[in-house]
């Protein structure tokens, strides 16, 4: 196998080629991070769900930072650490889920209330928009995948396979921290774009039927994240 040896740095490149498409596969998975653009950019536009591409791409960094120090291990390694991380990621999770549902929710309620006799601007009145802002956006995929212990777990038990002990391991994580973000960064922009693009072409009621769907697979994700098992 060839190796790039230069000084403390050494890394093996096949080992490096098969983190690489460790790292696309999981990309191209439609979890939690890919739903949340996705929603995010077919109901805003591709300009908030690039913010949120970036929020996940940062926590990614900090993982990658948390990983070199062993923080990460630490939060796997105790049962209370990372029961408190579980919960709070299911949580939030399901806050997102309701999120993605509720635009569907709100129509469907104005128009079961305009067959009451409510006129329209009574019914938005009381279901108000909530307007979405980049910020907003960023830190939505920021805390999504901070507080996903799921993503601790990959940081803990399969990228330290990647790690060569001979080396140092920093240099290493900060090769295999750029490698992520390359890799990453255009599948999300691509399913963004896509989602963004293919709204134009939608009915806002079927975009609404599409968001609520991907806003109840995020809510069974967090059913399977509460079930989750330190080491699983």
């Amino acid at each position: 196998m060839s190796r790039v040896d230069n000084g403390d740095f050494q890394m093996d490149l096949g080992t490096l080629a098969l983190f690489a498409l460790t790292e696309f596969l999981l990309s191209l998975t439609p979890g939690p991070a890919v739903l949340l653009v996705v929603g995010l950019s077919m109901r805003q536009g591709f300009r908030i769900g690039f913010m949120a591409t970036l929020g996940i791409l940062s926590t990614n960094a900090v993982f990658f930072s948390l990983s070199a120090l062993g923080v990460g291990a630490l939060i796997l390694a105790s049962a209370t650490l990372f029961t408190i991380v579980k919960w709070i990621g299911a949580a939030y999770l399901v806050y997102l889920g309701i999120g993605m549902i509720a635009p569907l929710a709100k129509r469907l309620w104005r128009e079961r209330s305009l067959d009451r006799g409510l006129n329209l601007s009574e019914a938005r009145a009381a279901a108000p928009q909530v307007r979405q802002t980049a910020v907003r956006s960023f830190w939505q995929g920021f805390s999504l995948q901070a507080s996903n212990p799921g993503n601790i777990a990959f940081f803990v038990a399969i990228l330290p396979q990647f790690v060569s002990p001979e080396g140092s391991v920093v240099l290493q994580l900060v090769v295999l921290g750029f490698t992520s973000v390359l890799l990453e960064l255009p599948v999300l922009v691509f399913y963004g774009l896509a989602s963004a693009l293919s709204a134009r072409l939608m009915r806002e009621r079927i975009i609404e039927w599409i968001e609520a769907l991907g806003g109840g697979i995020l809510v069974a994700l967090a059913g399977s994240l509460a079930r989750l098992q330190r080491g699983s």
